[in-house]
């Protein structure tokens, strides 16, 4: 068992600043205490591979609107007029002790419908008006050509990481307009 156990921290030393989802180093684990009775690894160690290299725990997810990950944000524009150019923000925020994965190919693809243009209907990570740790933030620029409701289905993809395990996410959207 002790042997055991000095794998696993000497895997977990070596090898854990590599496994960080952002890139940058993390702290080493300490070694399991002689209390642990048991030969499991413990939760959110990395997980081996057959061919004995390792890699990050992957978290799945909670039902929609349940989510202890991330919030979700869409902010409509206060005023849309047909004709004229107005902004949709959609907004993902980690809650702690979850950030974002700024490795991680971030995107927003809308489909717009009849009466509605997008000044870009494929957003990448390049095109997010913010994206750091704390959140991820994309401008939508759309113009309608009439009067009425618009909505506008999409897919966010991004993902969330905390030291022990990194999540990736594909969120449904939909970006209400009312102009005038």
């Amino acid at each position: 068992m002790l042997a055991t156990a000095a794998r696993v921290a000497l895997v977990t030393l070596v090898l854990g600043p590599l496994l960080a989802c952002s890139g940058e180093s993390k702290p080493a684990a300490t070694s399991p205490t002689p209390e642990a009775k048991s030969d499991a690894k413990p939760e959110g160690a990395p997980v081996a591979n057959a061919d004995g290299g390792d890699k990050v725990k992957v978290v799945e997810g909670q039902p929609p609107g349940k989510d202890d990950r991330y919030a979700l944000q869409i902010e409509p524009p206060a005023e849309a007029t047909a004709g004229q150019e107005a902004e949709v923000v959609v907004r993902v925020i980690p809650k702690d002790p979850w950030h974002m994965n700024l490795d991680f190919p971030t995107s927003l693809k809308l489909t717009p419908p009849d009466g509605l243009v997008l000044a870009n209907a494929n957003l990448k990570k390049g095109d997010a008006r913010k994206l750091d740790e704390g959140s991820c933030e994309f401008s939508v620029k759309v113009t309608p050509s009439a009067a009425g409701e618009h909505t506008v289905a999409g897919q966010l993809k991004f993902a969330v990481c905390q030291d022990e395990a990194c999540s990736p996410v594909t969120e449904d959207v939909e970006l209400k307009l009312a102009a005038k």
